[in-house]
């Protein structure tokens, strides 16, 4: 959506050159205010007061999971130094699993899920490998819920 958008373009915006080369993702500094200024940027108050009172934050994704659909592959999730308040970059490294490559990266951005207080999201640009750009998950204490099925990518033992 627009809003995923527009804050994907402002924590671009902010990373600039410190952005690592392997995150795939060549935008200029121009270009990326011109996407971010078509894009309302604007926080209900119900997002902002999740964000004070969330018990979690975007490390509740950090680990290493399995994909029921992909079986034998892993996936580690872990966290850049790219944040902008609760908006903060990660970097998905799988690989391994049936119907996969060996191993690819994947940006993904985590943030609190708008509308559901205390919730956290993440949306992964699956896109390098033939997937959709923003295909967004929801931590349920256990691990990751892909709507509209009840798939989930559960959190491994590492």
């Amino acid at each position: 959506n627009s809003h995923t958008v527009g804050m994907y373009a402002l924590l671009l915006a902010a990373a600039g050159p410190s952005l690592p080369p392997q995150a795939g993702i060549r935008v200029s500094r121009r270009g990326v205010f011109a996407i971010a200024g078509l894009t309302p940027l604007a926080a209900s108050a119900e997002d902002v007061a999740n964000l004070l009172y969330a018990k979690a934050d975007a490390s509740v994704f950090v680990g290493t999971y399995t994909d029921p659909m992909h079986p034998g592959g892993t996936r580690a999730i872990a966290l850049t130094d790219t944040r902008i308040g609760a908006y903060q970059l990660a970097r998905i490294v799988g690989g391994g699993g049936e119907g996969e490559p060996p191993l690819y990266e994947l940006p993904a951005m985590i943030s609190p899920a708008p509308g559901k207080s205390g919730e956290w999201q993440i949306t992964i640009d699956f896109s390098p490998k033939g997937g959709p750009k923003d295909f967004t998950g929801y931590w349920d204490g256990d691990g990751i819920r892909f709507p509209p099925t009840p798939r989930q990518v559960e959190r491994g033992l590492t």
